[in-house]
């Protein structure tokens, strides 16, 4: 064989292994399609046909909004209003130095912190969370890389303080903390929902095929009995005393004896639930449910019921009040403020004899006094729904001293509650039926369908009628001729009862030297059907002490204002002329306030407001401020923007805010205006 067949053999060997490789490949490439498309087809097809769904649809979330917390006129006390957070990916942001000083230059957090934040090694962090108007301009105004804003919604309280123990507040997530915002945040939560949305192969929206997947659910609206008018009123008188007295704080309540309602309850210090961070935990509880005190001599009314029911004693029953000075069995003295010999149980009530209600209550027998004060519902929660109410501190009698009783009747050795006690000066002024505290008056949803309804609840008699016309005159006695005589309106007749009682240590050690809680009860009118009853304590105040002194003029002045918005029980008394002159017949100056205080203030006045221009602040108005009303029914308020100040002026402050201010020892930004 040639040389070039051999090669020729070679060549053709070469070729048919070349060939016979091909072969091998493809049929093991098509083997291989072949098991992709079973797994594709077959295996894995559910998987695969949710990933090419997923590549042509978007899931968009749905926002939704908790719902509003009105008062009993439809005022917006509480509601969602649109806000913007920053968040940052750390890892990209490269100036992180910058970042640390420009948020720290804006908000309050520290340097430092948001170092830490952008140094955690997190792939996502928030450096700022629903922003603040006033900080808002602050952060937009420099942009970093690895930071960016995204829109939220915030809780919104546009009264401010006003009524803040009340409402509570929600934490940075809308979920209810304290006050109404947690008692009813089952039916004040949101729920967003979720919608799916379509693309093309171009990833353009395919706006017909859109749909939601799971809609949002707004939260259902609330309203309450409280007035936001009278509740303002309220907490201005009460800073007015603690300013007057140099008291330590006030708490105060107005409620309608006839269905319980209740009208207005707050304390002061305020705090302000739009930044409650800002306040002590001790100013955000709600005092009048959560921290009973002695009542003393307000608690001498429900001891004369027991009696007076029981048939022990009459309105003319006369006791011998030792001149002022009584040595009980246990060997302690009991001393009246003033001496006094025979009185009558009416005379005892008037001139609040601590010897002469002592001497009465001792013909009654321990259980049926305890019985008493239970069914006027001592020891018991009210049942106002709001988070951590007391039920105050009534023993059984079996836990009784030897000089339980006579202590009790006159108001130690108890701790009742502010509700517990207006309800059952309630029983009294109404005829002797025990009204339950109302609160929450509705809750509709956002179609306006009521979901639930609270009507007024008559818990049980505690007196005959009787027994409750004896105690409305004698109550009436006490302003006309004895320790109340400062809580008179002219024109109107009051009823009511003084009471000052030593300042209990905690844990029940005795009493603090020199330390009294002042406090004054009253309603009216007190002849006919009463309308109005509001109670003032007043803790330990530096000028004056008793409550016919410290607490009775608080609440003259209340009811004299509430009266004059009223306007349906008789012709304002030349008393309550002067206190209303002070606050409607000069024009106030609601330059700086919002739009929704300018309008409670404005009606407080009985005038309506005119807007002009646009933004959140009033800036100039129209009659100017503190000029003679005159005729002026209208005021016209020019809106603008506000500014930032780097610090405070007590000077020309509201009275409220000034002593919130003071109390707390706190200097923050206001808004000034803008021109």
């Amino acid at each position: 064989m040639s040389v070039t067949d051999s090669a020729r053999i070679a060549s053709r060997t070469s070729a048919v292994r070349r060939l016979r490789w091909v072969l091998l490949g493809g049929a093991a490439l098509w083997l291989g399609v072949t098991a992709r498309l079973v797994q594709v087809q077959g295996v894995d097809s559910a998987r695969y046909a949710e990933r090419a769904r997923a590549q042509h649809q978007r899931l968009i979330a749905l926002s939704a909004r908790r719902g509003e917390i009105l008062d009993r006129a439809g005022r917006e006390l509480a509601l969602d209003v649109a806000s913007v957070s920053f968040y940052s990916h750390p890892a990209a942001v490269r100036d992180r130095a910058g970042a640390a000083q420009h948020f720290a230059r804006n908000t309050v957090r520290s340097v430092d912190e948001v170092e830490r934040l952008l140094d955690s090694g997190r792939p996502f962090v928030y450096l700022q969370r629903q922003t603040h108007d006033e900080e808002l301009e602050g952060l937009r105004s420099q942009v970093f890389q690895g930071i960016f804003e995204q829109e939220e919604v915030r809780r919104f309280y546009p009264y401010g303080a006003l009524a803040g123990q009340v409402l509570g507040f929600t934490n940075i997530d809308n979920e209810g903390r304290e006050g109404i915002e947690l008692a009813l945040d089952d039916v004040l939560a949101e729920q967003p929902g979720e919608a799916r949305s379509y693309v093309d192969n171009r990833g353009r929206t395919l706006h017909d095929r859109s749909e939601a997947t799971e809609p949002a659910r707004h939260g259902a609206r609330v309203r309450l009995t409280i007035d936001a008018v009278f509740q303002g009123i309220l907490e201005e008188e009460l800073a007015r005393t603690v300013t007057e007295t140099g008291a330590e704080s006030a708490l105060g309540m107005i409620s309608d004896p006839r269905t319980g309602d209740i009208l207005a309850m707050g304390s002061v210090p305020v705090f302000d639930p739009n930044r409650p961070g800002a306040s002590p935990a001790a100013h955000r509880r709600n005092r009048l449910v959560i921290d009973p005190f002695e009542p003393g001599s307000t608690l001498k009314p429900i001891t004369m019921a027991a009696v007076l029911d029981g048939r022990l004693a009459l309105a003319d029953t006369s006791v011998f009040c030792e001149q002022g000075l009584l040595e009980l069995a246990t060997g302690d003295t009991l001393r009246d403020t003033k001496a006094h010999g025979w009185l009558t149980a009416s005379e005892v009530m008037t001139h609040s004899s601590n010897i002469g209600m002592v001497k009465l209550a001792g013909t009654l027998e321990r259980p049926e006094f305890y019985e008493s004060l239970r069914a006027f519902g001592f020891g018991t929660r009210t049942g106002t729904g709001l988070p951590a109410e007391s039920a105050g501190l009534l023993h059984h009698t079996r836990d009784w001293s030897e000089r339980s009783l006579a202590t009790i009747a006159i108001g130690q050795e108890i701790s009742v509650t502010a509700v517990q006690l207006v309800q059952a000066f309630g029983a009294i002024a109404n005829g002797g039926q025990l009204m339950a505290p109302r609160l929450l008056a509705e809750v509709r949803g956002v179609d306006g369908q009521p979901l639930r309804r609270t009507e007024p609840q008559r818990v049980r008699r505690v007196v005959t009628e009787a027994t409750a016309a004896s105690l409305q005159q004698m109550l009436r006695g006490v302003v006309r001729r004895g320790t109340g005589r400062r809580a008179a309106i002219d024109g109107m007749d009051v009823a009511g009862k003084t009471g000052t009682a030593q300042r209990a240590l905690p844990g029940g050690g005795g009493y603090a030297e020199d330390e009294y809680v002042s406090s004054f009860v009253g309603y009216l009118p007190a002849t006919g059907e009463a309308r109005y009853i509001c109670l003032v304590v007043v803790e330990n105040p530096r000028v004056g002490k008793y409550g016919g002194t410290v607490a009775a003029p608080a609440f003259r002045r209340t009811m004299e204002r509430v009266l004059a918005l009223d306007g349906t029980l008789g012709p304002t008394t030349a008393a309550a002329a002067v206190t209303v002159a002070l606050t409607a017949e000069a024009i106030p100056d609601l330059r700086g306030l919002s739009v929704a205080r300018a309008h409670v203030q404005a009606e407080r006045r009985g005038l309506r407001l005119r807007l002009e221009g646009e933004g959140e602040l009033v800036v100039a108005q129209d009659p100017a401020p503190n000029l003679d009303r005159g005729t002026a029914d209208v005021l016209v308020c020019q809106l603008g923007q506000g500014q930032v100040m780097p610090s405070i002026s007590l000077h020309g402050m509201p009275l409220r805010q000034a002593v919130l201010m003071r109390k707390l020892g706190v200097h923050r930004p206001l808004v000034a205006l803008a021109p």
